[in-house]
């Protein structure tokens, strides 16, 4: 399998439900693909470094996502550029995915997340 975190900065002239659409789309570009949605996480509006297409600020949206075959992921960053609604995309292929706690949790200890690959389940049956 093959993990990724795919970064969108969405308009943040969109109302919610616009916004929850263009997520509800990548999300749906991806189970289509017979990939995985691990987590989706909102951190909401915030402040450009620079302007993007004439907008200083905007909605950052992180999917947690797994797909079977890498060819997919051309797919997905294909339909963030053309979508008008997002004005910058980035997919990052990862060996691990490390998805961040659900907000509000409170355990501040050094893992931060949840670890997930099939390698990382081998090794730690090896070292029991």
């Amino acid at each position: 399998m093959n993990f990724y975190e795919c970064v969108f900065l969405i308009k943040p002239s969109l109302s919610e439900e616009e916004s929850a659409s263009v997520v509800g789309k990548f999300e749906k570009i991806v189970t289509d693909k017979n990939g995985t949605v691990k987590a989706t996480q909102r951190l909401g509006k915030k402040k450009l470094a620079y302007e993007l297409k004439k907008e200083r600020k905007a909605e950052y949206v992180i999917l947690y996502i797994e797909l079977p075959n890498a060819a997919d992921e051309i797919e997905i960053d294909r339909s963030a550029r053309l979508d008008e609604r997002v004005l910058k995309v980035m997919v990052v292929k990862r060996k691990h995915l490390l998805i961040p706690p659900p907000e509000g949790h409170s355990d501040s200890g050094p893992s931060q997340g949840s670890l997930l690959t099939e390698e990382v389940a081998e090794t730690e049956g090896e070292a029991s």
